[in-house]
This record gives structure tokens, C-alpha cells and sequence, in this order.
């Protein structure tokens, strides 16, 4: 929803901007002769990812957020702009499409720049496109550290929170079964098993038509060891089974991070790159109009 503003009175908030704020008052008019003024209501969308890059934008007021979807299909912010703050420059730069999807949090009012103005604008105030650039670069450091942040999951405690009461048995008695305090009960409830076996057949010998309790042998006492073991095996291997899992989702997610900071740190390069060679494209230009300005005034008549 564009907003009806006179010259004057759009060159003053202009002024007001942190970007523009070297600029004359004469360049100011000039500049918001091309300038239009946006209002956004609260939770509207001012462009899609994706969407060619048409324009930049600078905010007067209210408050742009900057979002992108990731690979679990959710929102994650990039960065959250307050007046004074310029978003889109991107795509305006190389005539690509949108990196980010921009919403206003708030009531928001922008200012609207062209492409074409905006690239006519860094070509006669090479000074100012050095902030920008500037600003570029620390917004790619910010957006590396998030996605990177992003990238690094914490695997334990996602499975933990997805473990069901099975599982937690089984890694506990995984862990009690593989412990030397299990290993110490164990001897000892064999010792004593050892022990009341032996009490029992010296005082009080056979039983009924000669039977014992657990005569050597001792098949009820290897039952019981054997059943144990039959046991506690499974039980063990469900547990190792999630370890592994658990081992494989932590070298996925390595991997995602590493591949991840791969990609920003061409992305970055190839940027620098871009950015470089529009540095020399603005400082040729500062020169030629320099050489321009050397011969007319060479040329000039003398009085």
C-alpha cells in the first residue's frame, strides 16, 4: 500500500537514514524524485524467496523480518531489521532471485527503490556503495554462523526426548548388565547359590526316593544362568541397536554441517568475487569521470 508524500518531505526522511546520510540536500531530492513509500500492515509479505529482485528496500519505521524455510520445512529468521535498516539488496545486485522471504512484524513503513535507480544510485555515490558492500559482508557472517548453529544438533538429547519406556529399560539394563557392580552380584548370589546347595546336601542328604535339591551338576543353577543370558542378550542388543542409530544420525548431521559451511564458503567467495569486480567496475568509473571532469576543465576557455 504506497503512502502519497511530496518531494520535500521524502527527502527529509531520507535523510533521516543511516545510507543516505552523506548525501546533499540536493542529491536527497534527486534521489526521492525515484523513491516510493510502503506501508506494510503487521504479518503481510513483502516478497517471496524466490521472487525476482526487483528493488530495494529501507525501513522508516515498524519492523522486517527476514526468514527463510528450511529442510524440515520450518521458518528460520534470519535477521530482524529496524528502521534505518535496507533488506533486498541482494538480488538487486546480481539480478537474481530472492534469497529470504521479508515480513513485516509489525505496522511497517519502507522506502521503495528500484532496481535500475538503485544500481544508477551506487554508480554516482561510490562511497555509499562501499556501506552497503559492508553491510552485505557482516549480514553473510551472521547468516553463516546461524545456519551453521542451525546445522549442529544436539543428537542426544533428540532421541532422548523420543525414547519410549521400553528403550529406557533396555539402555539401563544394558548399563547395569556391562558394570563390575553387576558382575560382583552376580559372583556372589553364585557363591551363596554354591554355598546353601553344599549346607543343604550335607545336613540334610537325600531327599524323598533319593531326590536332591541341585545335585552336582547343578542343572537348575545352569538353567537359571543359561535363562540370564537368554535374557539380558536381547535386551543388550536393542540398546546397541540405538547406539548405532544414534551413531549414524550424529554422522548425518556432520556431514550436513560440513557440506553446509561448504556451500557458504563458496557462496561467500563467489559473492566477494562479484562484489570485487563492481568495486573496480564504480572505481573505473570514479576515474573516467575524474579525466572527464581533468579535460573539460583544460579545455575551458581562460578569461
Amino acid at each position: 500500500m504506497s503512502t502519497e508524500l511530496t518531494l520535500s518531505d521524502e527527502a527529509q526522511h531520507l535523510a533521516s537514514i543511516p545510507i543516505f546520510k552523506r548525501l546533499e540536500p540536493s542529491e536527497l531530492e534527486q534521489l526521492a524524485e525515484h523513491v516510493d513509500q510502503v506501508a506494510f500492515k503487521a504479518d503481510e509479505i513483502i516478497f517471496h524467496e524466490r521472487d525476482q529482485g526487483d528493488a530495494l528496500y529501507v525501513v522508516e519505521d515498524g519492523s522486517i523480518r527476514l526468514w527463510v524455510v528450511d529442510e524440515d520445512v520450518q521458518p528460520v529468521t534470519l535477521a530482524e531489521l529496524k528502521p534505518g535498516d535496507f533488506f533486498g539488496e541482494m538480488a538487486v545486485l546480481d539480478r537474481g532471485e530472492r534469497s529470504t522471504s521479508a515480513t513485516a512484524i509489525v505496522d511497517s513503513t519502507v522506502h521503495r527503490l528500484s532496481s535500475e535507480d538503485f544500481q544508477t544510485f551506487l554508480m554516482q555515490h561510490p562511497d555509499i556503495a562501499i556501506d552497503v558492500i559492508c553491510e552485505v559482508g557482516a549480514r553473510l557472517r551472521r547468516t553463516n554462523q546461524i545456519v551453521s548453529q542451525r546445522a549442529s544438533r544436539n543428537i542426544n538429547k533428540e532421541m532422548e526426548e523420543k525414547m519410549t519406556l521400553g528403550q529406557k529399560v533396555a539402555d539401563r539394563v544394558a548399563s547395569f548388565g556391562g558394570s563390575w557392580t553387576f558382575i560382583f552380584i552376580y559372583c556372589t548370589f553364585l557363591l551363596i547359590w554354591i554355598l546353601v546347595n553344599t549346607f543343604l546336601l550335607v545336613h540334610l542328604g537325600r531327599g524323598e526316593e533319593g531326590a536332591q535339591f541341585d545335585p552336582y551338576p547343578y542343572i537348575l543353577l545352569n538353567l537359571m544362568l543359561s535363562m540370564t543370558a537368554a535374557l539380558q542378550a536381547p535386551i543388550i542388543m536393542m540398546s546397541q541397536n540405538r547406539a548405532g542409530e544414534k551413531d549414524r544420525l550424529a554422522a548425518e548431521n556432520d556431514f550436513k554441517v560440513n557440506l553446509k559451511s561448504e556451500l557458504m564458503l563458496e557462496e561467500l567467495i563467489r559473492k566477494n568475487t562479484a562484489r570485487d569486480a563492481q568495486i573496480a567496475h564504480l572505481t573505473s568509473l570514479v576515474e573516467s569521470l575524474r579525466a572527464s571532469g581533468s579535460g573539460d576543465g583544460q579545455g575551458a576557455p581562460t578569461s
